[in-house]
């Protein structure tokens, strides 16, 4: 019986870990330039995101730009978030943003600032909540406020001093990010065995957290 009830608690904490992690891959045309994961570890009054990417391009010479990305929120408000890039394995931006109950601390590539508005909103949730028009999402990585345009039902523009971005949501998730820059134009997209447990609605979007 005891060994029953561990087998069942191991197959429910399996299910729970895997419904929580969205796969994604980055393709141009019909080919496949890398991956990226999206995790979200929520409890009691609290979420953490974790973003994981790997892209390998091949214009002339080959580059590899590696990002990742972590950041927690509580009762719906962001307390820190890490993110860094890097391409060939060289840093090319980093960001660290914290919350010590009065102000935020922004260390962009080594230069610090603060400020007190509350994050509620930051590029790392863009994964599991559909914004809505007009929306502002705080992004470290640049130290500014962007702010989505609709575009379609269920899509949505994101302009940055780094390119545009078209997000597209199926219930309330984001299943795919066409990603334009100078370089190139290539997407982010879920794979078919994320897309599925989406909609038979086995992992379900974030809904806010208050106090």
């Amino acid at each position: 019986m005891k060994r029953s009830l561990t087998i069942l608690f191991l197959l429910t904490v399996t299910q729970i870990a895997f419904g929580q992690i969205l796969y994604y891959d980055v393709v141009k045309g019909t080919k496949k330039l890398g991956d990226m994961t999206v995790k979200r570890i929520e409890s009691e009054n609290a979420v953490k995101y974790e973003i994981d990417s790997k892209v390998t391009f091949r214009i002339l010479l080959s580059f590899t730009v590696d990002y990742e990305s972590t950041s927690e929120y509580k009762y719906g408000q962001l307390i820190k978030e890490y993110t860094h890039n890097q391409l060939n394995g060289s840093t090319q931006k980093k960001s660290t943003i914290w919350f010590d109950g009065q102000k935020y601390t922004l260390d962009l590539d080594g230069v610090r600032t603060t400020f007190k508005e509350r994050v509620e909103y930051s590029v790392a949730a863009i994964y599991y909540e559909e914004p809505q028009d007009g929306q502002k999402v705080y992004s470290p990585q640049f130290g500014e406020y962007l702010t989505f345009e609709k575009i379609n039902e269920n899509q949505y523009e994101l302009d940055s001093p780094d390119g545009l971005n078209v997000y597209t949501y199926v219930n309330g998730i984001c299943t795919e990010v066409k990603v334009s820059r100078d370089f190139a134009k290539f997407y982010f997209r879920m794979t078919d065995e994320s897309l599925r447990e989406i909609k038979q609605k086995r992992i379900n979007a974030s809904t806010p957290v208050v106090d």
